[in-house]
């Protein structure tokens, strides 16, 4: 230190440097009048040596400069120091000193963390919660997203061609969408290529099965809850999933099972674009394009008391009616071929008379019956192509079902059909499980690791929008 420093000067020189940050302050010319031992050792020096000379001199990339000249603080922001190099950053506030008139004086620089493993230790808890946050965005973005548009639709008949083109005019408005047709119809798809096509299409898609919900669960689903709203309830709380659809596509699938005190509290949402969690005084804002679909008669709920007609209104701005697959059987051969191609057989074809029956057949399942029945069909196959003979009893209306398989001729055909098989079998375990993994893992007695392999070598996507795929 200086000899001609006086008392006074050396107690503040002390204090400076019982201090665990460095503390370094700069005149208007950058020449350093103020530092603690801590903050000088950090610049390679100590406080004899650093005195006096210009901050540029000892750090060239200093934002004292910056600072002095903008007059505004930077707090919070990571540097580093030429003694140190790149392989730590340190955290430094740097604030401008002003006079008595406002001119700007001077600044000081202070650091917070002056210990290298400490600072080793904070970067790497800092790269660990980058590293996860980002993991979570990408499932969060994954979860909710749509997967499919308008060329996943498969079929070319008038009414999917009238379907497609209601999908391709509606798309672009904001107004609610209900879509209508029976359980198979491809609702949910329908919905997909809707977001898809919209100027909402970069944010979430969220669908919700609303029959899927537990009634006394709905409310703390849909609409979130604020921590302690509840006994057992999370102590942070939890987003409702409503509020995950800001900007996005809301889709309420099987919207006629909605419980009635929840209609209330969705029909204000859709008025207000304000949604309150339960136990929360204060509501956001939302913003959302809403999407439903059923295959109830919503006006007849709403003369039993079911349904609330002014939430029918609300909903139904724009109508799209998906027809049954008995209402188109040219497309049944093409959607029938590209289920094969799902469940891992995409060479099997149909014998004529099979192509005859599936034809003239009802199907009151609609798509998700026909799904059921192909994989029946290539467990029970027995020639090199399907035939009416390897379909299910309620499908040919009579046709025995041999009881074995004529044994593969050639040894490179055993490993095929057996490949076929398990994506077959895979694919009818996501479908039962309505695409969860871990359930279906669980069922089959595997893990998932084992599980997400054999997906992935048969190239069956598992998310539940993966089973829509084969609905239209």
């Amino acid at each position: 230190m200086p000899e001609e420093w006086n008392s006074s000067e050396l107690l503040y020189q002390s204090v400076l440097d019982a201090l665990p940050e460095g503390i370094l302050y700069c005149d208007a010319n950058y020449i350093v009048r103020k530092v603690n031992q801590c903050y000088a050792s950090l610049l390679g020096g100590d406080v004899k040596t650093i005195l006096g000379r210009p901050l540029p001199d000892l750090n060239p990339l200093t934002r004292a400069p910056v600072v002095i000249k903008n007059g505004r603080p930077e707090m919070g922001d990571l540097c580093t120091l030429p003694l140190f190099g790149d392989n730590y950053k340190f955290v430094v506030n740097r604030i401008p000193v002003r006079d008595s008139d406002g001119a700007v004086t001077g600044m000081v620089s202070h650091i917070l963390f002056t210990d290298p493993a400490e600072l080793r230790e904070l970067n790497r808890k800092i790269d660990f919660l980058a590293k996860k946050l980002k993991h979570y965005n990408r499932s969060l973005k994954s979860e909710h997203n749509a997967h499919y548009d308008i060329g996943s639709i498969i079929g070319d008949s008038a009414p999917m061609r009238a379907v497609k083109k209601l999908i391709q005019n509606y798309a672009a408005d904001a107004h609610p969408v209900l879509i209508l047709g029976r359980t198979g119809t491809g609702k949910e798809l329908t919905a997909h290529a809707l977001h898809v096509r919209s100027n909402r299409a970069a944010g979430p898609f969220v669908s919700i099965n609303c029959a899927a919900i537990p009634k006394e669960l709905f409310e703390a689903e849909l609409f979130g809850y604020a921590p302690g709203a509840f006994s057992d309830a999370r102590k942070e709380g939890k987003i409702g999933q409503i509020e995950l659809a800001n900007t996005g596509t809301l889709f309420l699938d099987e919207i006629g099972d909605i419980p009635l005190h929840a209609q209330v509290k969705l029909l204000r949402v859709l008025e207000e674009k304000r949604i309150t969690r339960l136990g929360d005084v204060s509501g956001r804002e939302v913003d959302f394009r809403l999407i439903t679909a059923t295959n109830r008669d919503l006006q007849d709920m709403i003369s039993q008391g079911n349904f609330r007609e002014d939430l029918y209104y609300r909903i139904n701005t724009l109508t799209i009616r998906l027809p049954p697959l008995r209402a188109r059987p040219e497309d049944i051969l093409p959607l029938a071929r590209h289920i094969l191609s799902k469940i891992g057989c995409p060479t099997a074809n149909f014998t004529d008379e099979a192509v005859r029956v599936m034809e003239a057949y009802a199907w009151p399942g609609n798509v998700r019956q026909l799904f059921n029945t192909l994989v029946h069909a290539t467990l029970h196959q027995s020639g090199e192509r399907i035939d009416a003979r390897d379909l299910p009893h309620e499908v040919t209306g009579g046709v025995q079902i041999p009881e074995r398989h004529s044994p593969p001729q050639r040894h490179h055909d055993l490993a095929v059909w057996l490949s076929a098989q398990e994506a077959g079998f895979l694919t009818a375990a996501l479908q039962e499980n309505q695409g969860n993994v871990t359930l279906t893992a669980r069922q089959l007695g595997i893990s998932r690791v084992t599980l997400y392999a054999k997906l992935k070598k048969y190239g069956i996507r598992h998310s539940d929008a993966d089973t829509a795929a084969i609905d239209l």
